[in-house]
């Protein structure tokens, strides 16, 4: 063989010291929410005085791990990772708002800003005092409302748990309800991501009533109860 020929006849070998943060951004993006998306929500909860844990039912062995990695995976990584998961707050009392607070200050400004799906407990909602027929949102509904404006510029989804502890606005008159769905709706408009609502009603014997769930889908909300309706 000439060595024209054996010269034709070698392969190229790839270009040395290449590694995965030389990959194109959209790629390494696409790594990031394979490894780090679970199917199921995650959800947080704190014991008093202890910092907000995370329970990741069947979660991956060594799931976290890439974010380990070094600093630029673990900022573009955690993008990805609270992007693409769902976060669900697991307190039904009126401390959740506490819960969110925690949360958000443990990730971080630019993950919280990344959040796009939170299930939180439905908004509570009060009489105003001396103003008889004129509603308001309980004051830690509202904190925790207020947090996802400010902190939140990406979500897009929000569920809202109705349990036995907060189903009480159901049960009061059309007008109050009327009045604290709209106080609640107007909350919302001031998320300008939010693309989606979902209601999950968990509690029984009418709550919500047919009224309440056609007002609500009036608003545009999506509804869920136990029987899938």
């Amino acid at each position: 063989m000439s060595s024209n020929q054996e010269a034709g006849s070698t392969s190229t070998s790839p270009p040395s010291g290449r590694n995965f943060l030389d990959l194109p951004i959209d790629i390494r993006y696409d790594v990031y929410t394979r490894v780090l998306h679970v199917p199921h929500p995650l959800y947080l909860f704190r014991e008093p005085g202890c910092p907000v844990e995370t329970f990741a039912p069947e979660k991956p062995i060594r799931w976290l791990a890439l974010l380990s990695t070094n600093h630029q995976i673990h900022r573009e990584a955690s993008a990805a990772l609270y992007k693409t998961n769902q976060f669900h707050l697991m307190d039904t009392t009126q401390q959740e708002s506490n819960l969110l607070q925690s949360f958000l200050d443990c990730i971080g400004p630019v993950n919280a800003a990344s959040l796009s799906h939170l299930c939180i407990s439905f908004p509570a909602a009060e009489n105003i005092e001396g103003q008889p027929g004129q509603v308001k949102l309980r004051e830690d509904s509202l904190q925790s409302l207020k947090l996802l404006q400010d902190q939140c510029a990406k979500l897009s989804t929000l569920e809202m748990i109705v349990h036995s502890k907060n189903s009480s606005v159901f049960r009061e008159t059309d007008d109050f309800l009327q009045g604290a769905l709209l106080s609640i709706d107007a909350q919302f408009k001031a998320i300008p991501s939010l693309k989606r609502i979902v209601v999950r009603a968990t509690v029984h014997d009418g709550v919500p009533s047919a009224s309440a769930k056609d007002f609500m889908r009036g608003l545009g909300w999506i509804l869920i109860s136990d029987s899938g309706s």
